[in-house]
């Protein structure tokens, strides 16, 4: 490729895919050489890709480049569930036979947030969540658990739908769930206890990926009773501890090439309960 007699958009392509398959960050050197550029013409689409947030500098003096966040997020977004689902099954099986209750994890797609993977105690089926389906975003406690780490305009579109009232406790004023955003960011968890069904509840930690930021959340839905033999603390602190657990798993993605599977960890839907 000569720099001049490729598209401008083949340009950008080509740094992209040699940051992104690099096991590595790249200097500006490496990325040129690579691409087959002069270090000049490198440099500004480099910099044209840092300020739209496709790649970031990894805030050494050489100055090395990665994925941005930006990309990173839309690569999660678009990625294949199966892979996915590999990488979060085994704990996700390990906290349902814990807890003896549905635990599941749910993903932000665009502005909605999506069940992708879910579990249930050996000992039998405890409650009722179903992979693929589209999350209420102003009642499920999975869907909280996202949108309160995002930015209003994700939040602004995420909301901009019939938001019903399933049932007296339901949230459907904008006042409302803005408020329960930030009880959220303040403890760390969301809650959705009769909000979708009498006598329903559910409870979901956010899921910070590195250098992505939280895309998922962890959650666990069962009957509010069932809930409350266990304290509220002891369920927070094990979820926590499993939420880190996928963290990294879940990270593999950021860290591969598109076209390479995560590897699988060991443990350590639309649901009217999330």
């Amino acid at each position: 490729m000569e720099d001049g007699k490729s598209a401008p958009l083949e340009r950008y392509l080509a740094v992209l895919e040699a940051v992104a398959t690099a096991s590595k960050a790249l200097s500006l050197s490496e990325i040129a050489e690579r691409c087959a550029l002069p270090v000049g013409s490198t440099h500004r689409l480099l910099q044209n890709l840092q300020g739209s947030g496709l790649v970031t500098t990894d805030g050494t003096r050489r100055k090395d480049y990665r994925l941005g966040e930006r990309l990173l997020r839309l690569l999660h977004a678009g990625s294949d569930d199966a892979w996915l689902k590999i990488s979060v099954q085994p704990v996700l099986d390990a906290l349902a036979n814990e807890f003896g209750e549905t635990c599941f994890v749910t993903r932000l797609v665009g502005h909605q947030v999506i069940s992708l993977a879910w579990a249930v105690p050996t000992s039998g089926l405890q409650g009722y969540v179903f992979p693929g389906h589209i999350m209420p975003p102003h009642a499920a406690a999975s869907a909280k658990a996202i949108l309160a780490f995002q930015p209003k305009s994700v939040v602004d579109k995420a909301l901009d739908v019939v938001l019903p009232k399933l049932t007296p406790r339901t949230k459907v004023t904008r006042t409302s769930i803005d408020r329960e955003h930030a009880r959220v960011r303040a403890s760390g968890y969301a809650t959705c206890l009769n909000e979708m069904e009498p006598g329903v509840g559910a409870l979901a930690i956010p899921i910070e990926v590195p250098e992505v930021g939280v895309m998922y959340s962890l959650g666990v839905s069962s009957l509010i009773d069932r809930l409350n033999r266990r304290s509220l603390e002891v369920t927070i602190e094990r979820m926590r501890i499993a939420a880190d657990g996928l963290s990294p798993a879940l990270g593999d993605l950021s860290s591969r090439s598109p076209m390479r599977p995560p590897p699988r960890r060991s443990p350590g839907a639309y649901s009217a309960k999330g």
